[in-house]
């Protein structure tokens, strides 16, 4: 018979993170002076765990070890930039506490689904992304650094809470659509979680240039639309229909129903809108992720959508009602 030798416990731990700085997170003690990242049963019973892929380049799971500290004090600075461990662990941490006390979510299913991570996939690679199944992030190279931002963070775990919920088809508007709530779940945390700086860019942190993977704010910054067929509006096969080109129209939309703004679009209509704040947003949001939209939605079906979820939430002819509907 076997027995259990290993009798590991949720400790509160400190993180001296790459992106955001000194940051409490949960960790476990499996012996003295033996720390890992890894958290059992958080909030409503989830497991988040954070690996180490060792920069293997056959994307091998198996192959992934433990990230371990001997004073649960984590400032790993090192030539391999394992600090950016903490960075995957805290995000994680965060973006599920925001589903759950935002949305009354256990998780991307609902059902207490375990976040993992693994760090240090392959080598120089600029990229970070959810495979069904757990988050993956690249060390970057050149002029990029690792892509564990926590807006990327949160980018990567929300196409995990797409994918338990609209399920938008990752090709042409319905995937424009898919990265954008990424987006909009990545901006949030970045937003909630305290993260120092906040802006509205995606994975600014990432490049030295500071400009950013996108621009919430100003899509066209990054030669993404803010209009619907407006300028820079792409048509083509690439970038699976420009999922990530295309999703500048309604992160942009985001950004207004929360701040407000005015201005003329690229189809020559006025706007004129009254933000209603992040919250308010974010609940419009989710809501027309989980209840409405499906599959193969597209701009068209997330306007329809987005404007019955804050009836829904605020009542018609609400304020509310009338932002999303002007945005």
């Amino acid at each position: 018979a076997k027995q259990e030798r290993i009798h590991a416990e949720n400790v509160i731990g400190t993180a001296n993170t790459r992106y955001s700085g000194e940051q409490i997170i949960t960790t476990d003690s499996v012996a003295p002076g033996e720390y890992r990242l890894r958290e059992t049963a958080r909030g409503a019973g989830a497991d988040i765990v954070t690996l180490n892929l060792l920069r293997n380049d056959q994307d091998e799971t198996d192959l992934a070890v433990d990230f371990v500290d001997d004073d649960n004090y984590w400032s790993n600075f090192n030539l391999r930039q394992d600090e950016v461990a903490t960075d995957a662990h805290w995000g994680a941490e965060q973006t599920y506490d925001l589903m759950l006390e935002h949305f009354g979510r256990n998780s991307i299913d609902d059902q207490g689904h375990e976040l993992r991570s693994y760090v240090h996939l392959r080598r120089n690679l600029s990229n970070a992304f959810w495979t069904g199944e757990a988050m993956m992030y690249g060390d970057g190279g050149g002029n990029a650094g690792p892509f564990i931002s926590i807006d990327i963070v949160g980018h990567e775990i929300a196409h995990g809470l797409t994918n338990y919920s609209a399920g938008l088809i990752y090709l042409d508007e319905s995937g424009a659509l898919n990265e954008s709530f990424s987006d909009i779940f990545g901006v949030a945390v970045k937003f909630y979680s305290g993260a120092p700086n906040f802006n509205w860019k995606i994975g600014d942190q990432i490049y030295n240039d500071t400009s950013g993977l996108r621009s919430m704010r100003s899509p066209k910054l990054r030669n993404h639309p803010d209009t619907y067929f407006g300028q820079f509006w792409f048509q083509g096969d690439g970038d699976n229909g420009g999922v990530h080109i295309n999703s500048g129209v309604q992160n942009f939309w985001f950004y207004l129903l929360t701040e407000g703004g005015q201005g003329v679009n690229d189809r020559g209509y006025a706007f004129d809108v009254q933000g209603i704040g992040m919250d308010k947003a974010m609940q419009i949001s989710y809501r027309n992720l989980t209840v409405y939209l499906t599959e193969s939605s597209n701009y068209a079906d997330a306007r329809e959508g987005a404007i019955q979820a804050a009836i829904d939430l605020y009542g018609d002819c609400s304020p509310e009602v009338a932002s999303v509907t002007d945005a």
